[in-house]
């Protein structure tokens, strides 16, 4: 998880555990190698470490389990991100979707659809009594990485 985290921040964080007490912390390599509370991250930065953490822990579980686990979601968090953290991201996911992964991303940040070889578009249940429905379905116009 720390060498992701430090992948996707361009080398600036990794992350530390107390030992005794199981308390993450994030090392700032721009500054001084400096131990920081994780509660002391921007929004952009605590996804960016979570982000890092739940790709670990994926990792972990692909490596455990006799079949494989070919899918993996993450939820919302792309709206903190500023445009050069979220392309370093999405770039990120593109690799791990070359691993023989499938990363399934649930956003409202429009620009996500235009990286993404295929996307679903949902709209939510309105006050009327109409649940959800599919709005757009399609194919990235912007990139072909399929």
């Amino acid at each position: 998880a720390s060498d992701r985290l430090s992948d996707l921040t361009g080398g600036r964080f990794g992350l530390v555990i107390n030992e005794d007490s199981s308390e993450f912390f994030v090392r700032d390599d721009h500054n001084g190698a400096q131990l920081r509370p994780v509660g002391s991250l921007s929004g952009g930065e605590t996804f960016l470490a979570s982000l890092a953490l739940a790709l670990a822990l994926s990792s972990k579980i692909q490596l455990r389990g006799k079949h494989p686990l070919g899918l993996f979601f993450l939820d919302e968090g792309f709206g903190t991100l500023d445009e050069s953290r979220l392309e370093v991201v999405m770039t990120s996911l593109e690799r791990l979707r070359d691993r023989e992964r499938i990363v399934g991303l649930i956003s409202h940040v429009p620009e996500i659809k235009h990286r993404l070889p295929r996307y679903l578009e949902i709209v939510p249940p309105d006050g009327a009594g109409a649940g959800s429905r599919v709005v757009g379905v399609g194919a990235a116009s912007r990139r072909n990485t399929s």
